[in-house]
C-alpha cells in the first residue's frame, strides 16, 4: 500500500483534466460577467447617441424639443437627469470641462444629461441587482456672429480737404480727385475675398486669414490685393498707384480688422461674404492705429477763409481695438482713437483797422465706443437683428488758444486760454468759449436684416451741439476790446467781431466736418454699421 501511494504521488497524468475543470467555473464567471458588460458598453454608446441629438434639438427648440426627441428614440427607458441652459466659451486656455458656464446670460448653448437603466443577465447573481444606471452627458452650443463697424461714416467729397489729409497719412502726395473718392466710395469690398486675394499674391495659401492679418505686410501689397478686389478698373488703378507711392511701408492688418471666427479658416463660402466700400478701407490702412500717438500738420485752403493750419493728433492712451470686428462675444468693445484737433482760421475783415480776424479752435474727442448687446436670429419676434450699445465720441471743444506741443501728449491736460482775435492800432480784441459734451451713457441701436442687408449706418449724438461746433461756441463768445489798458465787452468793434464770427461759422464747420469726416470721428457722434448677420446653427462641442 506505501509504494501504490507513492506511485500515485508521483503520477502527474491527467493533472490537466484537473485543471480544466476548476477553470470551466472561472471561465463561465468571466463569460458570464462579459456578456453584461458588454451589453452595458453597447447601450452606452446608444445613450450617448441620444444625448447628442437631444441637446442639439434641446438648443434650439428648447426642453420640448429634447423630450420629443427622446420620446421617439427606438431606446426604451431613457430620461432626462438634468437640462441647462448656458454660454460654452470656445477659449482654449480654460480646460473642457470648464468651458460651458450654466445660467450665463450670454446663452446659445445648452448641456443634457439622460439616463437609463439596462438590465443584467448574469451579473445579477453576483451584484443582487437586475439592472445598472447608465448615463450620457453632451453640450451644444451655437455661434450667432454680427461684423459690425465704428466710426466709418464717409466724408464729405468735396474739396482738397480729404486728398490733403490722406496724403498727410500715406506721407506723400496720392493726387486724389472728387471722381476718385466717389469711385472708392460706391465700390464695395468683400473682406474675405481681399483676405484670399492677399494671400495668393503673398503665396501664403497654408496660412488662415488670421495669420495673415496678424502679420507686417507691405502696404503696396495689401493695395494691390484691394484692387484684385474691386470691379471698377478706374478705381482699381488708383489703388495701385496709390500703393506704388507707399514703398517702404508695412501695415498689421489685425490692427484695424478683427475677423473672428471667420479668420481662422482659409476657406471663402457664400455665408462669409463681408462687404465694407474701399474709401473707408482706404482710410484705416492710412490711419495710424489706436495705440500709437502721431501728429499731421497741414496748411489748407478753403474758399471764403483767408487762410487756415490745422494740427491733428490721435491715439494715445486707448486700448488697442480693431474699427471692424467679427464676434459672437458680448465683452467686445471697438473703440474709434482719441483726437485733438487744433485748427487756426483766419478771416478777412473789412471792419475799419482791422484786417482780418482770428479764430482758433481746439477740439478734443474721447474714444466712441460700440459693444455687441445682442443678436436675436428668431424672425418674427421683437429684436430680430443685431443690437449694439453705442457711446458717441465725447469731450469738449473750446474757442481759444493752446500750446499745440501737448497735442501728441495724451495724458497731459490741454488747457485753453483766452485768444487775441484780431488787433488794429489802438485796441486787441480777444474772446474765449468752452463746451462740454455729456452723453455718457451707451445708447441702444438696433439693426433689423434689412438693415444689415443693405448696409445702413445709424448715428448716435449727443444732443449738446445743434448747430455746429464754431457755430455753438461763436454764440456763447465774450468778446472784449482791450483800449489803453481798458477791457470792455460792449461797444461796436465788439458786436462787430462777434457778427463777423457768427458768418463765418458755418464754413469753419463745413471744414471740421470734413476733416473729421475723413478720420471717421466727430465730436458728440458715433456712426456705427453692422455688415453681417450670422446665424450659426448648433453643433456639438462636448
Amino acid at each position: 500500500m506505501g509504494g501504490a501511494r507513492q506511485r500515485l504521488g508521483r503520477d502527474q497524468r491527467g493533472g490537466i483534466t484537473v485543471l480544466l475543470a476548476s477553470s470551466l467555473f472561472i471561465l463561465a464567471g468571466a463569460g458570464t460577467v462579459a456578456v453584461d458588460l458588454g451589453s452595458i458598453y453597447l447601450a452606452k454608446r446608444a445613450l450617448q447617441g441620444v444625448a447628442d441629438a437631444a441637446a442639439l434639438a434641446a438648443n434650439g427648440g428648447g426642453n420640448a424639443a429634447a423630450q420629443a426627441l427622446i420620446d421617439r428614440s427606438p431606446m426604451t427607458g431613457v430620461t432626462v437627469g438634468a437640462i441647462e441652459s448656458g454660454f460654452y466659451a470656445r477659449d482654449q486656455t480654460v480646460a473642457i470641462d470648464q468651458r460651458f458656464q450654466p445660467g450665463d446670460p450670454r446663452g446659445g448653448a445648452t448641456r443634457i444629461v439622460v439616463q437609463q437603466q439596462v438590465p443584467l443577465f448574469f451579473g445579477r447573481l453576483l451584484v443582487g441587482k437586475s439592472a445598472v444606471a447608465i448615463s450620457a452627458t453632451a453640450t451644444a452650443a451655437r455661434t450667432d456672429m454680427a461684423a459690425f463697424s465704428l466710426g466709418t461714416g464717409l466724408a464729405s467729397l468735396s474739396g482738397g480737404v480729404p486728398n490733403a489729409l490722406l496724403s498727410a497719412l500715406a506721407g506723400t502726395e496720392l493726387n486724389l480727385t472728387v471722381m476718385d473718392y466717389h469711385g472708392l466710395a460706391n465700390a464695395q469690398v468683400d473682406l474675405l475675398g481681399f483676405a484670399d486675394a492677399l494671400r495668393i499674391s503673398l503665396a501664403r495659401q497654408g496660412q488662415s486669414h488670421a495669420e495673415i492679418f496678424g502679420s507686417d505686410i507691405p502696404a503696396s501689397d495689401i493695395l494691390d490685393a484691394l484692387a484684385d478686389s474691386v470691379a471698377d478698373a478706374q478705381t482699381a488703378s488708383k489703388l495701385r498707384d496709390i500703393g506704388n507711392r507707399m514703398t517702404g511701408r508695412s501695415i498689421r492688418l489685425d490692427k484695424i480688422i478683427d475677423l473672428g471666427p471667420l479668420g481662422q479658416t482659409d476657406i471663402v463660402d457664400d455665408r462669409q461674404s463681408l462687404a465694407v466700400d474701399a474709401f473707408t478701407l482706404l482710410r484705416m490702412i492710412l490711419s495710424p492705429p489706436p495705440d500709437q500717438a502721431s501728429a499731421i500738420d497741414l496748411r489748407l485752403d478753403v474758399a471764403g477763409l483767408a487762410g487756415s493750419r490745422l494740427i491733428l493728433a490721435t491715439g494715445g492712451g486707448v486700448a488697442y481695438s480693431p474699427l471692424l470686428t467679427v464676434t459672437a462675444d458680448h465683452d467686445v468693445v471697438i473703440r474709434t482713437a482719441q483726437t485733438r484737433l487744433y485748427l487756426e482760421t483766419t478771416v478777412a475783415s473789412a471792419l475799419g483797422g482791422l484786417a482780418s480776424v482770428r479764430l482758433p479752435l481746439f477740439v478734443e474727442l474721447a474714444a466712441a465706443e460700440a459693444r455687441l448687446s445682442d443678436i436675436n436670429c428668431t424672425a418674427g419676434t421683437p429684436g430680430h437683428g443685431v443690437t449694439l450699445a453705442v457711446t458717441p465720441s465725447i469731450g469738449s471743444v473750446a474757442l481759444g488758444d493752446i500750446d499745440t506741443n501737448l497735442m501728441t501728449s495724451f495724458q497731459t491736460p490741454v488747457t485753453s486760454r483766452p485768444a487775441q482775435l484780431g488787433q488794429t492800432l489802438v485796441a486787441r480784441i480777444s474772446g474765449h468759449a468752452q463746451i462740454a459734451l455729456g452723453g455718457t451713457q451707451p445708447q441702444s441701436v438696433h439693426f433689423t436684416p434689412e438693415d444689415v442687408q443693405f448696409q445702413r449706418a445709424r448715428t448716435v449724438q449727443t444732443g449738446d451741439l445743434v448747430q455746429g461746433i464754431a457755430g455753438s461756441l461763436t454764440r456763447g463768445l465774450q468778446v472784449q476790446v482791450t483800449v489803453l489798458g481798458i477791457t470792455t465787452s460792449t461797444g461796436p468793434l465788439s458786436q462787430a467781431v462777434g457778427a463777423l464770427l457768427g458768418t463765418t461759422a458755418p464754413l469753419v464747420d463745413g471744414l471740421l466736418n470734413s476733416v473729421t469726416g475723413v478720420m471717421g470721428v466727430r465730436l458728440g457722434t458715433a456712426d456705427v454699421r453692422v455688415h453681417q448677420m450670422r446665424c450659426g446653427q448648433s453643433t456639438l462641442v462636448a
